[in-house]
């Protein structure tokens, strides 16, 4: 059996109950990445437990052995952090335990999409999640400017080093388009800045951190 357990996007004690029993009584879990899984499993008191990897970098054949263990074994799915099966590779094994009619589950927990959701003071009935931005500077200058004429709220992240260039960019093609920075949310060092993309950018002294950014939607009024 397969289970899809969510885990804390940076503070520990977001844990809950349900996924430490899972983990606890688990066979194996996989991770994305071995030191990342390793150090999670020990701040939560399962230092012991075997760690199987899923990554970008898995091949079929590698989900195809990872199937077979789900197959035979009780599995945890973590990733490095939040709800696995979102923007990681998790839904290709998913995908193939269903094939084999093995038993998936999910654990529902943290997540930095419903937590940047959460803090918005507009209300979302509606949003895209747009994730990663392409890593090319004019790909994604070009990304933004489609987003420009897009009416309900969006949701982008990317990863830690990228943040002020995604600032930069934000600020440069929508200016005074409204919303929400995150970063490192749950964390003792948590930023979380709402107001234009001019003022984000201005405002916002971090280089790099693990981030969110929320943009709300166009209203009739604006």
């Amino acid at each position: 059996m397969l289970y899809i357990v969510a885990t804390p996007i940076g503070n520990y004690a977001d844990i809950t109950l349900r996924a430490l029993d899972v983990l606890k009584n688990c066979d194996i879990v996989i991770g994305e990445e071995y030191r990342i899984a390793s150090t999670f499993l020990k701040k939560v008191g399962l230092p012991e437990k075997e760690i199987l990897l899923l990554n970008e970098h898995a091949k079929e054949k590698d989900i195809r052995e990872l199937v077979d263990v789900c197959a035979s074994k009780n599995v945890a799915l973590i990733s490095d952090c939040g709800t696995p099966g979102f923007a990681d590779p998790g839904a290709a094994l998913i995908k193939l335990c269903r094939v084999k009619n093995i038993a998936v589950t999910a654990l529902p927990g943290p997540s930095s999409l419903m937590t940047i959701l959460s803090l918005s003071s507009q209300k979302s009935s509606q949003f895209l999640y747009i994730g990663f931005l392409p890593a090319n500077k004019q790909e994604r200058i070009m990304a933004i400017k489609a987003l420009k004429t897009e009416n309900k709220s969006w949701v982008l992240m990317d990863t830690p080093y990228r943040l002020k260039n995604i600032l930069t960019d934000l600020a440069s093609e929508m200016p005074n388009e409204r919303g929400l920075l995150g970063v490192n949310l749950t964390q003792e060092s948590e930023l979380i800045i709402e107001g234009t993309f001019k003022e984000l950018l201005a405002k916002c002294r971090l280089e790099e951190g693990e981030f969110i950014i929320l943009r709300y939607a166009h209203t009739k009024d604006k």
